[in-house]
């Protein structure tokens, strides 16, 4: 009995001692990569994490998307760093292991870098001078002794890169502003977290790689990119405040994420009225014409909730009052209660599309056509044939809000269960003949092949067409960054589209992110090319 005993008591003792071990290494690998968004600089958008790993490398050896969209130099360099720290036998235990980073920066007008942030294994640690000292043998390494902090620069294929050692972690860039600027706000303890990543709960420690997307800082970096005023003024996810955590999902021609969408709650924004409605089948795709440039559209399973918080931001904004007249005026003016009497025949789905002429045209689907017709012509005047004007401003912004700002007196048609509304006639004229004609991108092969891969589901959903952008991204660009932007560094051209989609779930979205490549159209599934079109009627 007292040998069972003391067996018993081991086995106790042997599960204690590998259940402490397992959430000991579980919690300093924690700790190590949530000090990696701890240096990050804030202005961070983008952070990109994968594992160090023999599985990685393998997967993703004939993967050439990052190579298109990095660009040629930015890869060539990073393989300069992998055969250097990643491939050699001196160097590899440092890093055997780790999950490196990669954050994306504005660094000066037109121009952006990589951050690459990489923990130390546990034999890097231990043998840190000692990884130094051979760095020293094996290449030319410069750095100021006398600094508490040295700032390192090693030249590797005739190309200096920069880098910094901070609480076991490798910090560097080709870039050195980049660094010092790191080291600076490290030094100052100045806050960079602004990924606010909860390790334990927010992030997929078993994805094979990660994509972080910061919203909120996304538009002050297109924005340095362009010469133009406000560039993203109109941008859908403009003020977001939230921050997305994705894992990969291989595909070979494609970057998929999925993940969840974290949203301050306490911000002010238009996508956070979307947060408390049920995701919903997304229609509008369906009469969208084939020259679509981009478009977003929204999904809202209840009005009358969707109206209350949309007033409220409103109120925000302090454009309550200026509102309420409107309404009001319309309401005295044509003796009829429009708010009322049109909310109740929209229905759930509205959004709006840039063309790739560059202009915009809004939809919302209606419930009832002919009680919608009926209301809008009490407050319209008729232009030609069966397009008609709206007499009151702002009145779609006020009701809907933010997709509608730029619409301040649209011209409208009806196109069977859809309001079509445009800021010229000859912009309706064209979205209704290729109504007619079924010149509609969702009738197009490549779309087909496109959108196998998405969701229906959703509350918000972006969708960019890369060439039928082409005059709409040279508009936005600055000059430099365009010819940067189609020079041999780089092979947008070889992208279809992106898309992002956005399901709420009361305080998060669900969120998808996908970007591919054009579909080679010999491989498209046999169901799929079946509905496929060569080309559109003329």
């Amino acid at each position: 009995m007292r040998k069972i005993s003391i067996i018993i008591g081991l086995l106790f003792l042997s599960v204690g001692t590998v259940t402490w071990l397992y959430f000991k290494n579980l919690s300093e690998g924690n700790y190590t990569n949530e000090n990696v968004f701890k240096v990050i600089p804030k202005d961070a958008a983008i952070v990109f994490e994968y594992k160090n790993e023999a599985s990685f490398y393998e997967i993703f050896k004939d993967f050439s998307l990052f190579g298109d969209l990095l660009g040629k130099n930015n890869l060539a360099q990073l393989k300069t760093l992998k055969q250097l720290f990643i491939d050699q036998k001196e160097f590899s235990s440092s890093f055997t292991k780790s999950n490196l980073f990669f954050s994306l920066h504005q660094t000066e007008k037109n121009n952006s870098e990589i951050l690459i942030v990489a923990p130390f294994s546990k034999e890097g640690k231990a043998n840190l001078e000692e990884l130094i000292a051979e760095l020293k043998t094996d290449y030319q390494l410069s750095f100021n002794q006398n600094e508490t902090q040295p700032l390192y620069q090693i030249v590797v294929k005739q190309q200096p890169f920069y880098f910094i050692i901070n609480q076991s972690l490798l910090i560097g860039s080709f870039d050195k502003n980049l660094v010092s600027k790191t080291r600076a706000s490290i030094a100052t303890e100045e806050e960079n977290n602004t990924f606010n990543i909860d390790f334990n709960s927010q992030r997929n420690k078993n994805s094979i790689a990660n994509l972080y997307i910061n919203f909120s800082k996304i538009p002050d970096f297109l924005n340095n990119f362009s010469d133009r005023k406000n560039p993203t003024e109109t941008y859908s996810l403009k003020n977001f405040d939230a921050f997305a955590a994705l894992n990969i999902n291989y595909q070979s021609k494609a970057l998929m994420f999925s993940g969840v969408t974290y949203v301050n709650q306490n911000a002010n924004n238009y996508v956070n009225l979307f947060l408390e409605q049920e995701p919903g089948n997304n229609t509008l795709k369906n009469i969208i014409p084939f020259d679509v440039a981009n478009y977003s559209c929204f999904y809202v399973s209840n009005y009358k909730k969707f109206k209350q918080d949309l007033n409220g931001l409103f109120e925000f904004r302090n454009e309550a009052e200026k509102r309420n007249k409107q309404i009001k005026s319309i309401s005295q003016k044509h003796s009829i209660n429009i708010e009322e009497e049109l909310m109740p025949i929209t229905e759930h789905e509205f959004g709006i599309l840039q063309l790739a002429s560059g202009d915009k045209v809004g939809i919302i689907k209606t419930n009832n056509t002919n009680r919608m017709s009926f209301l809008l012509s009490t407050i319209s005047s008729e232009t030609k044939e069966n397009i008609r004007h709206l007499d009151d401003a702002n009145l779609l912004y006020y009701l809907f809000g933010d997709p509608f700002k730029s619409f301040t007196r649209p011209y409208y048609l009806m196109i069977e269960n859809h309001l079509i509304i445009a800021s010229n006639t000859s912009v309706l004229q064209n979205f209704e003949k290729n109504y007619t004609r079924q010149n509609l991108l969702s009738t197009s092969d490549k779309n087909i092949a496109f959108q196998q891969y998405l969701s229906n589901q959703g509350n918000v959903f972006y969708f960019v067409h890369n060439s039928n952008s082409k005059s709409v991204i040279k508009s936005f660009l600055s000059k430099p960054a365009y010819q940067n932007f189609k020079s041999e560094q780089f092979n947008w051209e070889s992208f279809y589209g992106l898309s992002v989609q956005l399901s709420a779930d009361k305080n998060k979205f669900f969120t998808n992110f996908y970007m591919s490549k054009l579909p080679d159209t010999k491989n498209i599934l046999p169901e799929l090319d079946s509905l496929a079109l060569d080309s559109v009627l003329n």
